[in-house]
């Protein structure tokens, strides 16, 4: 674990340090900012923006600057109180194209309100509940076929594996019933690709994956790259396609009043003012990008807490013995998730130093002043967590990995504290509609597994981050796995 906090018990760090002040990135900045664009590793560039926690800034020529948030009443400026003025970037207009026009990508604002109108009482404690039942069926099932590997201390790539759990367990509860291996294979496989083809294009058609193995490549091969992206893309979107559409219609054929998945939710909601209903279309891209960000983005919080968690032996140790203590050996119900402040705590630890979106792009509709930086119409404005996340004035030892933090009394539990200091499901009113869905499953997939299984990394491995939307490990997470032979029996 971390060392202990440097801040005077009931005091908030932002009483310790001065907001440096906004400015211009110089061009030497701004040429050691882009100097690691080609690396892949956002993360370096983000490290070597000047200054602790104040606006900065670049400006192209005579073009309107990029302008990057580090201070939670920044970011709040640009999601809530001036959020008319911020639309979305084309980060998301490239997922739009892929997974249609659902709650995540949608831009058209009056239809997006309905929409959120329609879907989010659908994330209700009183449809979470039967939820969950799917989800600790999914990962009983996950750990089930796990138990030889970790019966023979073999090495596996985590991250993969958590990937393969949670799409399992967001079909689940999307379409109330596993659906078939083969399928399942495909919607992973499928969805695989839209998410790599939506980063490279946004990663400047490709370059930075083109740059490790073609460092003289043109720029018609760049275009070329773009064109192969894409046109796997299509195809994947055309198998996403006949599968979902598949599903809305036997659904549909044969509905269920009592069924509490999340596709029969979707199909029975009615707008309370008007009575109308999601049409088809809408309805698969709401599936679509459920089955996108769904999985994907609580797979890799769920790879970094491992990796937290092996580097921080005393903090899995005590996640390990209130699992034990609380479930005893049993299966979790959907009350646990309260009852386990610490395996709550280390998850959110584990995504504030690693958000699942590290950062996303809103773009100026007007002119606008942040805090003495005037923002053109027109300009990006780069909201990054992974910097919100480490600022020394709202952390102590931001680097360290110390779920105290996120205990009764612990610093992000403070009052007064800025609400957008930490932010892994975005801000405003565009939060993420299944953020209570995501919190509900990571916690439960992290006791299922901390309560059978433990992983350590390869020793040697170097991890490396993936930018560009989500935030997951390069290389994959080479980790063995081995059975805890010092918990309780399990009791089924």
């Amino acid at each position: 674990m971390s060392s202990p906090s440097q801040v005077a018990p009931g005091a908030l760090p932002t009483e310790l340090s001065p907001l440096p002040p906004n400015r211009r990135m110089r061009p030497r900045e701004v040429a050691r900012f882009l100097r690691y664009l080609p690396t892949k590793d956002m993360l370096k560039a983000f490290a070597v923006l000047p200054g602790d926690s104040g606006l900065a800034w670049i400006g192209y020529g005579a073009g309107p600057p990029v302008a990057f948030i580090r201070d939670p009443e920044h970011a709040r400026q640009v999601l809530v109180t001036n959020q008319d003025n911020y639309v979305k970037g084309n980060d998301y207009q490239i997922l739009a194209v892929l997974l249609g026009k659902g709650l995540l990508t949608n831009f058209d604002l009056e239809h997006w309100q309905r929409q959120r109108k329609l879907v989010q009482p659908l994330f209700a404690k009183r449809h979470l509940a039967p939820m969950a039942t799917s989800m600790i069926g999914g990962a009983d099932t996950w750990l089930d076929g796990i138990a030889p590997d970790a019966a023979a201390g073999r090495t596996i790539d985590v991250n993969s594996a958590m990937m393969a759990l949670t799409l399992d367990v967001v079909c689940r509860a999307l379409f109330g019933t596993r659906i078939d291996g083969p399928t399942t294979k495909t919607v992973g496989k499928s969805m695989d690709t839209l998410l790599r083809a939506a980063q490279a294009n946004f990663k400047l058609a490709g370059v930075y994956d083109v740059m490790e193995v073609a460092p003289k490549v043109t720029f018609a091969g760049l275009l070329r790259l773009r064109r192969v992206h894409w046109n796997r893309a299509m195809k994947a979107k055309a198998e996403m396609d006949r599968i979902v559409y598949g599903l809305i219609d036997h659904r549909v054929a044969h509905p269920d009043a009592d069924a509490q998945d999340l596709l029969s939710l979707l199909l029975n909601a009615r707008d309370e003012d008007d009575g109308s209903e999601m049409d088809r279309e809408q309805v698969r891209d709401e599936v679509m990008t459920f089955l996108g960000a769904g999985h994907e983005t609580t797979a890799n919080a769920l790879t970094w807490l491992w990796l937290a968690l092996s580097r921080n032996p005393e903090a899995r140790r005590r996640m390990e013995q209130e699992v034990d203590e609380v479930l005893g050996g049993r299966m979790p119900v959907y009350e646990d998730a309260e009852r386990l402040p610490w395996t709550n705590a280390c998850l959110h630890e584990a995504m504030r130093l690693f958000p699942p979106v590290p950062a996303f792009t809103r773009v100026a509709a007007g002119s606008d002043d942040i805090d003495g930086l005037r923002i053109e119409r027109g300009a990006d404005v780069v909201i990054a967590p992974y910097l919100l996340h480490r600022n020394p004035r709202f952390w102590s030892n931001p680097e360290g990995f110390d779920p105290e933090r996120f205990m009764p009394g612990g610093e992000a539990t403070r009052p007064g504290r800025p609400r957008l200091a930490f932010m892994p499901f975005g801000g405003g009113r565009r939060i993420c509609v299944g953020q209570g869905f995501a919190q509900l499953e990571g916690v439960l997939m992290a006791a299922m597994i901390a309560q059978r299984i433990r992983f350590d990394l390869v020793p040697g491995t170097q991890v490396r981050h993936d930018v560009a939307i989500t935030l997951r490990p390069r290389d994959g997470m080479p980790m063995t796995v081995r059975r805890r032979d010092d918990a309780p029996p399990l009791v089924r």
